[in-house]
């Protein structure tokens, strides 16, 4: 079930994501709101660390020091591009019960991962994930990265599946 709310806080993980491509960062931005409260907007940081994913830096933004949110908050998190395994593995820690993000990653995102053979403590976590929000607005963000990128894990064909998916959805919608 999609809320009415969902393409207005995408919008807002958009913005989040146009700061880093304006960086010459891979744009990818989160928001985690309860309900239509903002709690946090992060985009991804520093084009070489790997640790600092828009879904991290939020996290850390948000979950720092002692904090009294828990599920039954309903806290959703929204970020333009399906989480990768850190990212999806740090959410079913928090008290996070709805995922929301714009562009599926066919390269490494882990949103769709069963855990029917996970431990315990992650068999109880249910999250509702709603994919597509905001799809073809993050794609474009995607381009104009790939576009411009000087990068040479791009330039020589890094996350060859995601790239083709970037692409192939472009020339679809330039036909």
């Amino acid at each position: 079930m999609v809320q009415l709310n969902d393409e207005c806080m995408m919008e807002l993980a958009l913005a989040e994501a146009r700061i880093a491509l304006e960086r010459g960062v891979f744009p990818v931005g989160a928001v985690l709101s309860a309900g239509s409260q903002i709690l946090g907007r992060s985009y991804k940081t520093m084009i070489s660390n790997h640790l600092n994913h828009a879904e991290m830096n939020l996290f850390h933004q948000v979950f720092e020091g002692d904090y009294a949110f828990s599920r039954a908050d309903n806290l959703t998190l929204y970020t333009t591009l399906e989480p990768c395994i850190m990212c999806f593995g740090t959410m079913l820690h928090l008290p996070i019960t709805r995922l929301v993000f714009a562009m599926e990653d066919t390269y490494g995102g882990c949103a769709h991962v069963r855990l029917e053979n996970a431990p315990p403590r992650h068999l109880s976590r249910s999250i509702e994930i709603v994919g597509g929000v905001g799809r073809l607005d993050a794609c474009k963000l995607f381009a104009d990265f790939l576009d411009a990128t000087a990068d040479e894990f791009w330039l020589t064909g890094g996350a060859p599946h995601f790239q083709a998916t970037v692409k192939a959805e472009i020339a679809a919608r330039r036909i």
